[in-house]
């Protein structure tokens, strides 16, 4: 493989690359799922990057980069796809360790409360089925304890390492390095985040204030983040949603697009109950397209049918991408693009049409206030996220950041926010300015899908087999082909602010 100015790279081969670099990321993701699916207890990382370790070595990652650099289209793209590749297994090789020391000490921590034992994955479920708010906070307290004593100084670690990387693989910064890879003027994502939180407060606190005192039995003013399981668990609505209904609605759903659950060979549904499996779905793409599990835990009502509704819309993406594309087609698809597909099946859930069709039940006012609610408090918390997380990987010191997370996300929320959370709520690579594009992507898709196709989109074949195009093609689009193709301003959160409006409003 050679350079664009000629420079031979690390890697002779791209066909030797790529295929490597498949099995490489079967075996990560087949790993993690194992432990998630509570199949095995450890999260065994550092074999895989030791057996791959030509796919890890930061040289590669400056090879790729600098191949990537100035190329523009459908060839800028797939190279900045093998480049983020590159990059992610530098940065994975560099912090095996740490992810498996998080994830060995969240699975074995216990929060005690009384005589009561909890374990740390499941506290948050424990507060949203808990009636007493000064319960709540007792485990919450627990779980900051447990979260700042032994999470954070792994975590700190983990991501001086990646900063560190960052700069040694030629960028300013760990921001540089990423907002280069995604291609997103992120200052200006910044400015629509905060345009969106001046645009919603004071909707905001009202709509939480009375989300709050319903579900929780306590007002926005002395509430705290222990609380917020309680308002997304949703228990006032259970009778509409529940656990036996889950799987069936989404076989519904899915047969109206044309899509057979049962008989997708590629899509394997786990809904076992086994120790130490996440109480929370998930979608797990070992092998793209080939082999996607979708993992739940069902226990019912409305936020694990959200939950299921939205892994379920990344299983059917990654299930349906083109068997035929390279590497950096199938597997480096970009997270804006694919969280789209997941929020627009979780969005199903608010939505009356599909309520009536698919549950049998007609809009239920409060329901549709509370989703919206917790819609707008994520879209605020994302927003606080990408302003705190631009200047945590903006080269500068970690030290003050804790206290620049809470202000920032205690601001956007107006609870009394934690700070010990603040490289625990972290992910990599930028996340978060994913998200933020996919929520006003997906809501541009859905206006598109039922202005075609009508209310009930996902009854008519047509609307799955426009889905379908879109999934085939994978990696070879991303956010902003799509943003042009639907006519939106990629990563204009107003949008975000005039739905809440029309609900809350």
């Amino acid at each position: 493989m050679v350079g664009r100015a000629g420079r031979r790279l690390t890697v002779v081969d791209p066909d030797d690359l790529r295929r490597d670099a498949d099995a490489f990321l079967e075996a990560l993701e087949d790993a993690r799922h194992r432990h998630d699916a509570g199949l095995v207890a450890d999260l065994a990382l550092e074999p895989i990057y030791a057996r791959y370790r030509h796919l890890a070595e930061a040289d590669l990652a400056r090879d790729l980069l600098a191949d990537a650099a100035g190329r523009h289209g459908d060839r800028g793209r797939d190279a900045r796809g093998l480049a983020r590749f590159a990059v992610d297994g530098a940065m994975g090789a560099a912090t095996a360790r740490h992810e498996e020391q998080v994830a060995e000490r969240e699975a074995g921590a216990v929060l005690r409360l009384g005589a009561e034992r909890i374990p740390f994955r499941a506290a948050t479920a424990r507060q949203a089925n808990e009636a007493d708010h000064a319960v709540r906070a007792e485990i919450e307290a627990a779980r900051m304890r447990v979260v700042d004593s032994d999470l954070t100084p792994v975590l700190a670690d983990a991501w001086a390492v990646r900063h560190d990387l960052a700069r040694d693989l030629g960028a300013a910064s760990y921001r540089a390095l990423h907002e280069d890879l995604m291609q997103v003027d992120l200052d200006a994502l910044a400015r629509s985040a905060g345009a969106l939180l001046d645009a919603t407060d004071d909707l905001y606190e009202r709509a939480m204030d009375r989300g709050l005192r319903a579900a929780a039995g306590i007002g926005l003013a002395g509430a705290g983040r222990g609380d917020l399981p309680r308002l997304m668990r949703g228990q006032a609505h259970d009778e509409a949603f529940p656990a036996s209904r889950m799987l069936p609605a989404l076989r519904r759903t899915l047969d109206g697009l044309g899509i057979d659950l049962d008989r997708q060979p590629n899509v394997v549904l786990d809904d076992a109950v086994r120790p130490g499996k996440s109480p929370r779905a998930y979608c797990a793409p070992v092998r793209v397209p080939g082999l996607v599990y979708l993992v739940i835990a069902p226990i019912g009502g409305v936020d694990d049918y959200r939950a299921l509704m939205h892994e379920a819309g990344h299983a059917e993406h990654f299930a349906g991408i083109a068997a035929g594309l390279p590497v950096e087609r199938r597997r480096m698809v970009e997270g804006a693009l694919t969280e789209t597909f997941a929020f627009l099946f979780d969005g199903l859930v608010s939505d009356p049409s599909w309520l009536g069709h698919v549950l049998g039940r007609p809009a239920d006012g409060d329901h549709l206030r509370d989703e919206a609610t917790v819609r707008l408090f994520m879209h605020r918390r994302y927003a606080a996220k990408l302003r705190y997380e631009l200047a945590l990987h903006s080269g500068g010191p970690l030290d003050g950041m804790d206290r620049r997370y809470a202000d920032e996300l205690s601001r956007a929320t107006r609870l009394e926010w934690p700070s010990a959370t603040w490289l625990h709520d972290v992910d990599e690579g930028l996340y978060v300015a994913d998200y933020l594009r996919a929520w006003t992507l997906s809501s541009g898709l859905a206006a598109h899908l039922r202005e075609r196709f009508g209310t009930r989109w996902y009854t008519r074949r047509q609307a799955g087999s426009l889905l379908r195009e879109l999934w085939h093609e994978g990696g070879g689009i991303d956010g902003a082909v799509l943003a042009a193709e639907l006519g939106l301003a990629d990563g204009d959160l107003m949008l975000l602010a005039e739905e809440a409006g029309r609900v809350l409003g």
